[in-house]
């Protein structure tokens, strides 16, 4: 199966690398209900390569059709109900949906369109508040909220800033995790700006610093940083009790193994100061989480398919019927877990916000790296960086 095929590669990206895997991944012709998660990865991996243009036409085709899948297909839907989830067209997790959008966002940025940025964050906005569904957690990702505030304030847009910040800064509350140190620089320094001092002292009080906004002569470095590889999901088989037909029977789920991943930073450095990457969205966590609120469908459309080809199975033992009964033993070879996935995807997405004097040189010692003087990159007051553990 291509799909399959797809998450073999994807296992070995960490060790081939973006260029080598990109080579790999466009030798595969998926068929039409895998493109979305195909070309999501070659989005991401174009991306890693430098190939911006190449990553939005991927990365916008993928939006599109999996805001086409949100229309159910009945032809698909049987075929899944009957057979296996892997003939549904893939059509992404909340946090595809989501991130389709930051990744968007960043190609822009790097082709020095901000008006193309700045709509895909308005589009990423309505996308989430209709994932929340009223109120939830489901495909909010405060990665996406802190991009969208960093193009806003690119675009002098500051109240905006401040409130995408806020929702980040909400968003990983709500999920009980650290705020980094590059989010709350970015909620002391909006609030400060934007004179909301009773904000100003709140954040603070909790962070233990003062705002930390940039002199005339200074501009400010924001970190990317994309670590690890997300893992990719597992099948899993177990016997279930099936009322109705009062037997057990084997049901087939997709699963995601132990997590024992552990975000390692990345440094930021010029004479003076410092700055250690933190995460921002732990993807490893946001990939279990989708999953487990799939589940439930899940588990019940695979132990309905279970029992109609267990019945299938029994009817034709009953009755001697070869031809049935051969049909019900390929009808059980058949069933599978869907194990697609955005899977390509870092483990975190991690952020660092750094001042610094115009004429004075970063370094990321991990990446080789040193820059001319800041200010000879910098539009305006900010200068925007990107990179992946997954080369130099």
């Amino acid at each position: 199966c291509a799909h399959r095929r797809v998450n073999e590669i994807a296992a070995d990206l960490p060790f081939s690398g973006p260029q080598a895997t990109l080579a790999e991944l466009e030798t595969l012709s998926p068929p039409g209900r895998d493109r979305a998660q195909y070309l999501l990865d070659r989005g991401l991996l174009k991306t890693y390569v430098g190939d911006t243009v190449g990553a939005r036409a991927d990365l916008e085709e993928a939006k599109q059709i999996m805001a086409a899948l949100q229309a159910v297909s009945i032809t698909e839907n049987l075929a899944a109900a009957t057979t296996n989830e892997t003939l549904r067209s893939y059509s992404g997790t909340p946090s595809d949906q989501a991130l389709v959008h930051f990744m968007l966002a960043l190609n822009y940025l790097f082709e020095g369109d901000l008006d193309g940025a700045r709509v895909e964050m308005l589009q990423a906005d309505v996308k989430m508040q209709e994932l929340a569904d009223g109120y939830s957690v489901s495909g909010q990702m405060a990665s996406v909220r802190f991009l969208a505030g960093f193009v806003y304030e690119l675009n002098g847009e500051f109240d905006d800033a401040l409130i995408s910040y806020r929702r980040a800064y909400r968003i990983m509350k709500e999920r009980f995790e650290t705020i980094p140190e590059a989010l709350q620089i970015s909620l002391l320094n909006l609030s400060r700006r934007q004179g909301f001092d009773e904000e100003y002292a709140d954040y603070t009080a909790e962070f233990g610093r003062e705002h930390d906004l940039p002199s005339a002569d200074e501009l400010e470095w924001v970190l990317i940083y994309h670590e690890g590889v997300v893992s990719d999901k597992i099948e899993n088989r177990f016997p279930i009790f099936d009322p109705g037909l009062n037997t057990m029977v084997t049901v087939v789920v997709p699963a995601y193994p132990p997590n024992a991943y552990y975000p390692i930073g990345l440094s930021l450095e010029d004479a003076e100061a410092y700055r250690n990457t933190a995460v921002l969205e732990n993807l490893e966590r946001r990939a279990r989480e989708d999953l487990q609120s799939e589940m439930p469908g899940i588990l019940a459309a695979a132990t309905v398919r279970a029992a109609g080809k267990y019945t299938m199975m029994k009817s034709a033992q009953d009755n001697n019927d070869f031809a049935i009964m051969i049909a019900a033993i390929a009808a059980f070879a058949s069933e599978q877990a869907d194990l697609r996935s955005w899977n390509m995807l870092p483990s975190s997405i991690q952020v660092a916000r750094l001042k610094v004097a115009r004429d004075q040189r970063i370094v990321i010692p991990q990446r080789g790296f040193t820059s001319p003087p800041a200010g000879e990159l910098a539009v305006g007051s900010a200068v925007l960086v990107f990179t992946t553990s997954l080369s130099n």
